[in-house]
């Protein structure tokens, strides 16, 4: 057992060993034992153990560090291209392994690039493309802003071709601004001339496609060359031929391919024929867009510049660092590199007189450009620096382990990795067998893709600061929007919360090379297994993001989420096809119902709607409604518990037109019943229903285009049918116009709507009971009811229409509502006027105040509401009958803020004009006033 263990840990070192880079490798890297232990399971001290004896063997070699670092000899080797020597098994460093032939043979000028690995290695791979394509190579056209390194990338390109040609090539620079606006110049410079091509040319001169033959001709600033110019190129770029300025000879063959490099939009500033000759455009991103480590990388390399250029030491200051890393540069590259140079020019000249062997570099001689370093920065630089400074030799720079640039990692951040290498080490730590251990993980993966990440809390890892930590994130949103795209169905936040997790932990993991090697098909559900290929293809849309190498256990965890994905969709468009409604009286009773049945069947098919005991049935309908109307189902199961909540289903039929099921006297196994048919069995409601019914549910399945239903509003009041008649008489001459065969008002003596069997002897079979009006409310809690308060209050006539409910839209209703308003108030206005006026004629009086009322608001252009015209009707009533009678109005002091508009108040003066003439009486500033007062005020 120990043996196949050591050959395993073996294994992983030599894979662990060739995921490094070179450079890496020179600057001291090496795998711990704990990373093997941790991506194969074992106890560290076991892996470390075992090491020490593959070392003792010859074939690991062992890095006495901080910690004690390991490397696969063979893999070793031929990463470096150099002989390790046999007999040296431990070192403090790589390097006294290696002799001065230990730089490798096949070095890749690309690789002296800061990030040809990461930010531009599709920049890189593009520029190889057209070095080594046959015969001799693709034209380049290189584009970016003002310093991001176009010229030292062409210079790149014109090394890597010696390299791969083994033989060297010429490399010739233009800049096309020097002869912009000389075209004869331009000319001559580029193609040559012959002897008195023009005024001054005592002699033939090559130009520089002559020089460039068989190489490459660098054209920088290539939008400033005139069209011109770009025009005389055609013949180069189309048949590799030209003529001198002022020959007439034969054409010159020419073997060149072009560079171009440009700051401006190629599209706007060269012709179209010109571009359509440069096979390969690559583009430069500003420095700002480059990573955090590779900023960094640049910085220490230019001061490492400025050492051996002065044969000093440097000390930069960590607050240097920060600034310098935190501030924004117009020329990129270029700018970062000046500015350096001066802040070293500056120190030195100030410490020149002391000969100082060492020079130190602070942020005291940045300029006013300089940024405060964020918090993210400094406590990266406080990781990567022991001390306060950065310590530079001319020959030596102090090691920085990257680390820290990573994503942070946290253990409970995501649910798969980590869980599944803690799971993983204990299950293999105790005696189950291997088979089982499959089993045991499988089932406990897919508890988590079912529950957790539609449920658990996401604690989402902190934001990486900075041009790099934004790039992650919209990377991460871009991925997210192809799986969304892959599966046809938009992620909801929580499962996209723990998907970011997922990613950056991976990416954390990756770089560390702290990935579990474990895979099994045996690890993947049999309903996710179908999800393979579509994981695959997500799998190498990360390597394409992020520039990494995916572990094979990442497609468990991408046929997992695909298929719960997957699952939610499926439920999501039955759910927009068929909604199932539960309404239940009690604060959470339809919510634990649905949240049980859905947990059972995997989906949120139930969606619950509560009644408290003191919310209306008026309330929860608009509740139930409301929902209905957000989710646009095409038919609907609606599944209630007791009361009048039946009448639900007759309202969303009309309403909405769609096919309703309704289930009366609901129970949680009857729930579960139906959810189980409808998910399995069928979708067709009358099927569905005949179903329900083998099994002894209720049931009524509402056409939408049956027969409309009779509303039912009963009258009824304690003083007797007297009053009722009387109530239901005043209703009919009010809305006489929109009472219809569909609405039937009855009246009942009280002791007949007490009870709810009573009361439904009365409802006919396609009746439905819309309301009670009356004295006392019922003992029948989930009937709308109207007392006679509020029956006779400003709001009667808006109660009564909506327990009718016209089902008018809301521009109809409002129109009707002003139509029947002053019907209404004026019946209301009678019965009150009646039981006060004992002298007038009560009809006559409220007629001519009814028409006093309306030439106030006709040249006031006023609208006063339905409480203030009852008012306005009542006093202005009385006030006439209380004048007849005392033969005198109201003689009162008016308070002195009485201020009123005296346009309004002659307007009311004068209405009331005829009222005094027919009734031979006058009317005072008094009584006037309080008029004014109750319109006004």
């Amino acid at each position: 057992m120990a043996v196949r263990r050591k050959d395993t840990i073996y294994q992983e070192l030599e894979r662990l060993t060739r995921q490094l880079k070179v450079q890496a490798l020179r600057d001291g890297g090496g795998i711990d034992a704990e990373t093997i232990g941790y991506n194969l399971g074992v106890a560290r001290n076991s892996v470390s153990q075992d090491l020490n004896a593959l070392c003792s063997e010859g074939k690991v070699i062992k890095i006495k560090s901080r910690p004690v670092l390991f490397l696969h000899r063979a893999a070793a080797a031929a990463l470096l291209g150099a002989e390790l020597d046999p007999d040296v098994h431990e070192v403090r460093e790589l390097a006294e392994l290696l002799g001065e032939a230990a730089e490798p043979a096949d070095a890749d000028p690309f690789a002296a690039l800061i990030g040809y690995d990461q930010s531009l290695k599709q920049a890189v791979e593009k520029g190889k493309a057209a070095v080594l394509y046959p015969p001799n190579g693709l034209n380049v056209m290189l584009t970016g802003p003002s310093g991001v390194g176009k010229t030292y990338f062409a210079e790149l390109m014109h090394r890597f071709a010696d390299h791969a040609r083994d033989s060297a090539v010429p490399f010739v620079y233009f800049n096309c601004s020097e002869y912009f606006n000389n075209p004869e110049l331009l000319t001559s410079h580029l193609f040559g001339h012959q002897q008195g091509a023009f005024t001054g040319a005592a002699a033939a001169k090559e130009g520089l496609v002559a020089k460039a033959e068989g190489g490459f001709l660098f054209l920088d600033e290539v939008h400033r060359l005139p069209f011109e110019g770009q025009e005389k190129l055609f013949s180069i770029l189309d048949k590799g031929v030209y003529r001198r300025l002022g020959s007439s000879d034969k054409e010159i063959s020419s073997n060149i391919r072009l560079i171009c490099a440009t700051t401006e939009n190629i599209k706007s500033t060269l012709l179209r024929t010109f571009l359509r000759r440069i096979q390969v455009v690559i583009d430069l991103p500003p420095l700002s867009a480059r990573s955090f480590d590779e900023r960094l990388e640049m910085i220490v390399r230019f001061f490492h510049a400025e050492s051996r250029k002065t044969g000093l030491a440097l000390k930069v200051s960590k607050a240097l660092l920060g600034q310098l890393l935190c501030r924004e540069y117009e020329a990129n590259i270029g700018e970062l590199k000046s500015d350096i140079q001066f802040i070293c020019a500056q120190a030195y000249a100030n410490q020149f007189a002391q000969r100082c062997a060492v020079l130190n570099v602070d942020e005291s001689w940045l300029d006013g450009k300089a940024a405060h370093a964020d918090i993210r920065t400094r406590l990266i630089l406080d990781e990567l620096l022991a001390g306060e400074t950065l310590s530079i030799a001319p020959d030596d720079v102090q090691k920085l382990e990257r680390t820290a640039l990573l994503p942070l990692e946290r253990k409970d951040a995501d649910l798969f990795y980590a869980y599944l290498a803690d799971e993983y080490t204990r299950l293999q730590n105790s005696q189950i067998p291997a088979n089982e251990i499959s089993l045991i993980l499988r089932k406990k993966l897919q508890t988590v893709f079912e529950h957790k990440i539609h449920h658990a809390r996401v604690e989402p890892l902190p934001t990486l600061d900075g041009v790099y930590g934004l790039q992650i994130e919209q990377k991460i949103k871009l991925l997210t929007a192809f799986i969304d795209g892959l599966t046809g169905y938009k992620m909801s936040e929580t499962v996209a919360g723990h998907l970011r997790n997922h990613l950056m932990t991976l990416l954390a993991y990756v770089k560390k090379g702290k990935v579990p090697g474990l895979y099994s098909a045996n690890l993947i559900a049999d309903a996710a297994k179908g999800e393979y290929d579509n994981a695959r293809l997500v799998c190498r849309k990360i390597e394409e993001t992020f520039l990494i190498t995916c572990p094979s256990a990442e497609l468990i965890f991408m046929c997992l989420l695909l298929a719960e994905l997957k699952s939610q969709r499926h439920a999501h468009r039955l759910q927009q096809d068929c909604g199932m409604i539960l309404v239940s009286h009690g604060d959470s009773t339809a919510s634990s119902m649905a949240d049980y049945v859905n947990r059972l069947i995997g989906r949120e098919l139930v969606t619950a709607i509560n009644m408290p005991f003191e919310q209306s049935v008026h309330d929860t309908l608009a509740l139930f409604l409301k929902q209905v109307a957000h989710y646009q189902y095409k038919k609907l199961i609606l599944a209630v518990d007791l009361g009048s909540l039946v009448h639900f289903g007759a309202v969303v039929r009309k309403m909405f037109k769609i096919e309703t099921l309704l289930l009366r006297n609901v129970t949680m196994l009857g729930l579960l019943e139906v959810a189980m048919n409808l998910s399995f069995e069928t979708t067709e409601l009358k099927v569905l229903g005949e179903l329900l019914a083998q099994q002894g549910m209720e049931y009524d399945l509402y056409d939408p285009a049956g027969a409309d239903e009779v509303k039912v509003i009963v009258v009824s009041c304690v003083t007797g049918l007297g009053t009722s008649v009387k109530i239901r008489k005043m209703i009919e001459d009010v809305f006489d116009d929109m009472l219809t065969d569909r609405i039937r008002l009855l009246t009942l003596d009280h002791a007949e709507v007490e009870q709810l069997d009573r009361l439904s002897q009365h409802i006919g079979e396609n009746e439905r009971l819309a309301g009670i009006i009356g004295s006392f409310l019922p003992r029948l809690p989930d009937v709308p009811f109207l007392s006679l308060e509020e029956l006779f209050s400003e709001h009667g006539a808006e109660l009564v229409m909506d327990m009718l409910d016209f089902g008018m839209s809301a521009d109809e209703r409002e129109l009707m509502l002003e139509k029947v308003s002053m019907k209404f108030i004026a019946t209301v206005t009678i019965e009150s006027i009646i039981n006060q006026i004992s002298v007038l004629n009560p009809h006559r009086v409220l007629q001519e105040i009814e028409a006093v009322f309306h030439r106030i608001c006709g040249e006031l252009d006023i609208k006063p509401s339905r409480k203030v015209t009852l008012r306005f009707m009542i006093h202005c009533c009385c006030m006439v009958e209380r004048i007849v009678i005392d033969r005198k109005p109201l003689q009162m002091t008016l308070p002195p803020d009485a201020a009123v508009n005296d346009a309004a108040f002659a307007a009311i003066k004068a209405a009331f004009a005829p009222i005094e003439t027919a009734y031979n009486i006058r009317l005072s500033a008094t009584e006037h006033f309080y008029i004014y007062e109750l319109l006004f005020r």
